[in-house]
């Protein structure tokens, strides 16, 4: 899907004043980022990957767009209450290692976002996946200096994992592994975690285009809120070896 009409969903979903200050989560080359920058967004686009990056700015180069790209970790956003939007698309979500660092990353969404502010997933329908899937392998040019790769995708029910055993073959032959795994969530899985993560499930889609998500949608579209009175429980200040000491009766 083109990123113009990606960023024409979200601003049909999420009614974006101009402006708005958003955060496009594991951007990637920039597509979106930009596209929203275009169109009168303050646009911060995070991605750990430092190549990406490299053609995310290459891209922007030469137009005069409030945006900016930034290597981070999804799992330590480095801002505080600072978006108005928060957005995770292109399938982007679950590619960390374990549900637990999924769930980090939500709860660092959460912190970056202004009190009232939202969060968009777009992932792939494990309900529409696990109706249309077999095991496959195949292979393909990469288009980058000749290379090919070998596509070897195979599905983990128990993990609930979509993993890819990819293998770059360069032009003289050397072989490259590059494995790829995604954490397919089915919705309830997905409320789930976006709950736990401190955020307010709001509701989904089945695609940008606003149609309704179901067996058949191939993309699941969550949208969260961080709560507007948001009060989540702080540690006590005398946690810790004080404590500690009291309960054993010590002064």
């Amino acid at each position: 899907m083109k990123a113009e009409e990606q960023v024409e969903g979200v601003e049909r979903f999420l009614n974006l004043e101009t402006r708005s200050r958003v955060l496009d989560l594991c951007c990637g080359e920039g597509g979106r980022t930009i596209e929203l920058a275009r169109r009168g967004h303050r646009v911060l686009g995070l991605d750990p990957d430092e190549r990406e990056l490299a053609r995310a700015r290459a891209a922007a180069r030469g137009e005069r767009l409030n945006v900016h790209f930034a290597k981070a970790d999804p799992r330590a956003i480095p801002y505080r209450a600072d978006f108005d939007a928060i957005l995770c698309l292109g399938g982007a979500f679950g590619r960390l290692p374990t549900d637990r660092d999924d769930l980090r990353a939500l709860e660092s969404a959460r912190k970056a976002l202004k009190p009232g502010g939202w969060l968009m997933l777009d992932v792939l329908n494990k309900e529409w996946l696990m109706r249309h899937f077999e095991a496959n392998a195949w292979e393909r040019g990469e288009g980058r200096r000749g290379a090919v790769v070998l596509d070897q995708v195979t599905f983990d029910f128990e993990r609930g994992r979509l993993d890819n055993r990819r293998t770059i073959v360069a032009p003289d032959g050397r072989r490259t592994p590059a494995p790829q795994s995604v954490r397919i969530y089915a919705l309830t899985e997905l409320k789930a975690q976006i709950e736990r993560a401190g955020l307010d499930y709001r509701r989904c889609w089945g695609g940008f285009d606003g149609s309704a998500y179901g067996m058949d949608s191939p993309r699941l579209i969550a949208l969260a809120q961080r709560p507007r009175e948001d009060a989540r429980p702080r540690r006590a200040p005398d946690d810790g070896l004080p404590k500690a000491i009291r309960i054993k009766g010590r002064r």
